[in-house]
């Protein structure tokens, strides 16, 4: 993976016209070296930092507020087309999660399930600094924008925003600029949904575009680790899989095998296993645990049969779906279901 926090040069390049800016940014760095920042891919973390604590000695108090409506899911490329063209906004959100690294490091994000409610949460890796706040409150505003388009409404009374850090002196304008419910100090960053949201089909669902976009977004992502973490990237690749067999849009009907995989990280079956087991890792135990985390989301997002879900799951039987669930859990899918299901 990178050694540096790195983000979209995107980010940047909303500055656009803005003269008094840009004069910033040259005089920070020189016009050759601001001209070649804005021309690369992506900026690093010693230039973020500097550039973001440059526009707030400007006079800039928040980047989202300024910015905020001309950065959205749809300028984010493959990730973008994957998210809108998804099923639904759960599947969205996943690939939003998943594949933000595309577009930044400065912070990774997660789902969670929580009472009756779906939490989309984002961990900062600036934390701490000026440049980790406004990235953050964009990531934000990005997750919003998303939500809000596959609703077809402004997400009102029913959301809630958090920030772990205290509140900001232009708290008000975040609050209004968001709509939503703003808390401070809090826990962890994280916007709030209602779990029945997520299961409501997307307008802008369109099979083949999300399925190819998917792909463009793995093949991204390995890009941006440097292809050097051969357990994350099987992790990937058997994630995937099973996200397409769940969405209807797999091109393949054959679950990835050691050999097939070996054969993709052109190596030796011998040699993938000697480099997964140097982990304490194995093909069995990565499978088992996408397995797992499918099989948790499904029986608690969806009402499908045991049955149908050991399908999904590629189990040749039902009968050999509970007996790993029950290895794991110590209690059968139906019996999880009815004490656990929180959706």
């Amino acid at each position: 993976m990178r050694k540096q926090i790195y983000i979209a040069t995107t980010y940047l390049k909303v500055l656009g016209n803005d003269q008094e800016l840009i004069k910033v940014l040259v005089s920070e760095f020189g016009e050759q070296r601001a001209n070649a920042i804005l021309q690369s891919e992506f900026v690093y973390e010693d230039d973020i930092k500097t550039v973001f604590n440059a526009f707030a000695k400007a006079g800039l108090n928040s980047w989202v507020l300024k910015y905020g409506t001309q950065i959205s899911v749809g300028s984010h490329g493959a990730l973008g087309f994957a998210v809108l063209s998804a099923p639904d906004l759960h599947s969205a959100l996943d690939v939003l999660a998943d594949y933000s690294v595309i577009r930044s490091s400065a912070y990774s994000a997660e789902m969670r399930h929580r009472d009756n409610r779906v939490e989309y949460i984002i961990h900062d890796r600036l934390s701490g600094t000026l440049a980790g706040r406004w990235l953050l409150e964009s990531a934000i505003s990005v997750a919003q924008g998303l939500i809000e388009t596959m609703m077809a409404h402004p997400l009102g009374d029913n959301a809630v925003i958090r920030f772990a850090h205290p509140k900001p002196t232009y708290h008000k304008d975040l609050g209004a600029f968001y709509g939503v419910r703003c808390e401070y100090d809090a826990d962890d960053h994280a916007i709030s949904i209602p779990a029945s949201w997520c299961r409501i089909p997307s307008p802008l669902s369109d099979p083949s575009t999300f399925s190819s976009n998917l792909q463009k977004c793995r093949q991204l992502k390995l890009a941006a680790q440097g292809n050097q973490d051969t357990e994350e990237s099987i992790r990937l690749i058997l994630r995937g899989y099973f996200n397409q067999r769940i969405s209807g849009t797999a091109t393949s009907a054959e679950l990835p095998t050691l050999p097939s995989l070996a054969q993709q990280h052109n190596m030796t079956i011998r040699t993938l296993a000697r480099k997964l087991s140097s982990n304490n890792a194995s093909y069995k135990r990565l499978l088992e645990e996408a397995r797992r985390e499918q099989a948790i989301e499904l029986l608690s997002t969806t009402h499908l049969t045991v049955a149908n879900i050991a399908h999904l799951l590629a189990y040749q039987e039902p009968a050999n779906f509970i007996r790993a669930f029950k290895s794991w859990f110590q209690t059968t899918p139906a019996a999880w279901r009815r004490t656990k299901v929180t959706l």
